[in-house]
């Protein structure tokens, strides 16, 4: 494992679309960008800035979600997810996040921490379960 500095950052970006409504998804019924498919695109993200810095058969895992989802995004609206490494102990990683409309106005926002893994020895472990 390389040194996580503070300075990883990254970005994802979507589309809203009838795939990734809350009605699609089952988490409402309304066909706005659903909370789950904004975590989802800020964990994107948070994996997007770490990956350089993981050595071969490293992989990180989520292991805490705190967002809200402030506003509602409709349909053919572009969402970017932004993520920022704010610190690393050991292999566990906390990235601050954001989610903001193609307008720049913030629609959600909160933390997510991820731990490092090696990819063979964590799944052995799910395997054995």
């Amino acid at each position: 494992m390389k040194e996580f500095t503070e300075k990883l950052s990254a970005q994802a970006s979507v589309k809203v679309d009838s795939s990734n409504t809350a009605r699609a998804v089952k988490s409402g019924c309304l066909d706005v960008f659903a909370t789950p498919m904004m975590v989802a695109l800020m964990e994107e993200a948070t994996c997007l800035a770490c990956a350089p810095v993981l050595d071969e058969g490293e992989t990180t895992v989520g292991t805490s979600i705190c967002v809200s989802h402030d506003k509602a995004s409709g349909l053919g609206t572009e969402v970017t997810a932004y993520a920022q490494l704010e610190g690393a102990d050991g292999r566990r990683l906390t990235f601050s996040v954001s989610a903001k409309d193609e307008k720049g106005d913030v629609i959600g926002k909160g933390t997510i921490e991820r731990f490092v893994v090696i990819e063979d020895k964590f799944m052995k472990r799910v395997n054995s379960l």
